[in-house]
């Protein structure tokens, strides 16, 4: 096994943060932590020193590494001395998710008088504890303080997140709404919960949220009134889907016409396709493509008519959708009207050849077939996907037939190749005869894959395997129990599971095979470098370090600038009032530098606006891809790291798909 550290070298950095910790300390703790191992018993020692800034680090290593064995040497810390050291083990056992701490943890609550640290016991209970854990937090809540219940509103939040729902609960944050200090945190729980009998019963309340001066509360109130059948609900969606300021809000609320499934939204939702404010129209494309069925019209087809090929008011990604949406109206009919944009650059061309799959009609496959030939992985990937919606449901000869034009793809060797074929075929509407038939073909390029570049396409093979039931894979399949990546390994175990019966989970015996990505003297660049400028095709975004939270994760995208492996790549996903995302050098959400790093997560670095965060098909699986959130989102809290934050909003909210990041600077 390799090892992530031999000696970090983090001293000079890290004593920054850390006063009066050795370098000898924080190193060993940071090479235990990344080596992932608890086998000597080391870092638990380190719960016992004298200084409770290393008693800190060593609790928030374990919040990291999150063994379910390391519960018993962290709750004896609850009762710390030392606050902040309570407060990172209330972290930790919460990472780790056994809800054998959530009893412990409501005790502890009962006694704790640190504000700081009661939040964080909530939060912790939230993401490890029971229904009846869950019960328990309600009954106290009272006794609370103001600050205190908004955390309780979030914690129910996590636990609806798990699937933990209480009508108590429910009836508990909906009741918080309309206080200055808890409403932002009720709605969003609300909306975590879903349920859509709580929102109707509190209407009233929620309609005046619809007017809160925060963005954040409107938008996420928007969303709930999407869940009833109301007519004043639905007027005050539509005049915020139109009027509202901020344009995260109005995205919510277009969303929120979907939900309510209104024909009457039909006619705001064809004058949002030419709204100035891409995100907004995208996302109007959107609903009407999620049914349009029941938006079609004359008018709606004459709009598409337009808008298609009108590339001076409408960008390529408004047209693309336009594409796929008048291809679902008009079927086989709107095919010579599609081919006529096949010329288009490579992105508006993979959302074309997407749409001549929506035709359903066997005309378009002469076409996809040409495409499937094309040296663009990306219109290759989009035809493989149209073709086989096309042939869902078809007779045998036609299937067969799309069967043996996909499978010479697997030599190829693109990741974003592989997965789409991949998927094709482990979808049930092919004939599971034919998918066999496919088998060999499969097995042999498995074995031509590794972690971690390939860990989402082998994720894929081995969910192919798992729905074939099939025993010719099992030999591959326990290979891949020891597996450097961890999510390979379990997603084996899983599919073993699922062909033998038997449970594979104790013959996991996967060790990570983290490549050292830096030399120790690159260690200095943490505190050289505060922050990057990201200069993209819409503008500057500065970008500021948080090598508290994340020091290898700075470290390696500091590395990355440094050998400039950004400059030029594009922001290949925008999900609107979500994130944008970037960094992969395929430009098709499967690329990364060629070796994985470790999450990082930490206490003091959440979700809020403008964070920016690590991409990963899974913990410990993270290489070049980041993201930047619109809004707070703190479901991704704990689960994906944090190194950065930005406030250059403006410009973040103007990135879409396909816009470039130029270069990158580090600065001083």
């Amino acid at each position: 096994m390799k090892k992530f550290l031999t000696v970090l070298a983090f001293s000079s950095f890290v004593l920054n943060c850390y006063e009066s910790v050795t370098a000898q300390t924080i190193d060993s703790i940071a090479e235990l932590q990344n080596s992932r191992s608890l086998v000597d018993g080391k870092l638990y020692g380190y719960l016992h020193s004298s200084n409770p800034s290393v008693r800190s680090r060593a609790v928030v290593a374990l919040a990291n590494i999150q063994d379910s064995s390391s519960i018993q040497f962290l709750l004896p810390l609850l009762n710390d001395s030392n606050p902040a050291v309570c407060r990172s083990t209330a972290f930790a056992l919460g990472q780790i998710g056994n809800s054998e701490a959530g009893s412990h943890l409501i005790e502890r609550i009962q006694t704790e008088s640190d504000s700081k640290c009661v939040q964080e016991i909530i939060d912790a209970i939230g993401k490890c504890g029971s229904n009846e854990h869950l019960k328990a937090l309600i009954e106290m809540a009272p006794t609370f303080s103001r600050e205190a219940q908004s955390s309780v509103a979030c914690s129910i939040a996590r636990f609806a997140i798990r699937k933990i729902k209480d009508s108590l609960a429910t009836e508990y944050v909906a009741s918080l709404v309309g206080r200055s200090e808890s409403t932002h945190m009720a709605v969003y729980a609300m909306m975590r919960i879903g349920d859509s009998l709580s929102v109707k019963h509190h209407l009233p309340a929620l309609l005046s949220a619809m007017n809160d001066h925060s963005p954040e509360i409107r938008m996420w109130t928007a969303t709930l009134l999407g869940l009833v059948s109301d007519s004043i609900a639905r007027a005050a969606v539509m005049t915020h889907a139109v009027d509202d300021p901020d344009w995260r809000v109005r995205v919510n609320c277009v969303r929120s016409l979907r939900n309510q499934r209104v024909e009457d939204a039909s006619p705001v939702l064809i004058s949002l396709m030419a709204d100035k404010n891409e995100h907004v129209a995208l996302t109007a494309f959107s609903v009407l493509n999620s049914d349009a069925g029941r938006y079609s019209s004359d008018n709606l087809v004459k709009n598409l008519q337009k808008i298609l090929p009108d590339s001076v008011y409408y960008s390529w990604r408004e047209r693309g959708e336009a594409s796929v949406l008048l291809a679902k109206l008009l079927k086989e009919q709107s095919i010579p009207q599609l081919t006529r944009f096949l010329d288009g650059n490579s992105m508006f061309r993979s959302k074309i050849i997407a749409a001549l799959g929506e035709t359903k009609s066997v005309s378009a496959i002469s076409v996809l077939q040409n495409e499937l030939l094309n040296r663009d992985p990306r219109s290759v990937s989009a035809a493989v996907e149209s073709y086989q919606n096309i042939v869902a449901g078809k007779d045998s000869a036609v299937q067969l037939e799309f069967c043996q034009k996909i499978l010479p793809l697997l030599q190829r060797r693109d990741i974003s190749i592989l997965y789409s074929v991949a998927a094709a075929i482990e979808d049930t509407s092919i004939r599971t005869s034919i998918r066999f038939r496919c088998l060999p073909e499969f097995i042999t390029a498995y074995q031509n894959l590794s972690t971690p570049g390939d860990v989402e396409v082998m994720v894929e093979f081995v969910n192919l395997f798992a729905g074939l039931k099939a025993d010719a894979a099992i030999p591959l399949l326990q290979r891949s129990l020891r597996d450097h990546d961890r999510v390979v390994a379990k997603a084996a175990a899983s599919a073993l599971q699922g062909i033998t019966g038997k449970n594979y989970d104790a013959e996991i015996s996967s060790f990570p095979d983290t490549a050292k990505f830096y030399k120790l003297e690159d260690v200095a660049l943490l505190k050289q470098y505060h922050s990057a400028s990201l200069i993209t095709s819409k503008g500057s975004i500065r970008i500021e370090f948080r090598p508290d939270a994340a020091p290898f994760t700075v470290l390696n995208f500091m590395l990355l600038v440094r050998k400039h492996f950004y400059d030029g790549l594009m922001f290949h996903r925008v999900v609107p009032n979500f994130v944008i995302q970037g960094g992969d050098p395929l430009g098709t959400g499967f690329g990364g530098p060629g070796y994985a790093i470790r999450t990082e997560v930490h206490p003091d670095a959440l979700y809020s606006e403008g964070a920016v965060g690590m991409a990963s098909a899974g913990k410990d699986t993270e290489g070049s891809q980041f993201f930047i959130t619109h809004c707070s989102t703190p479901h991704l809290d704990g689960r994906y790291t944090v190194f950065g934050y930005t406030k250059d909003m403006g410009i973040v909210d103007k990135i879409q798909i396909g816009d470039t990041i130029v270069s990158v600077k580090l600065v001083e």
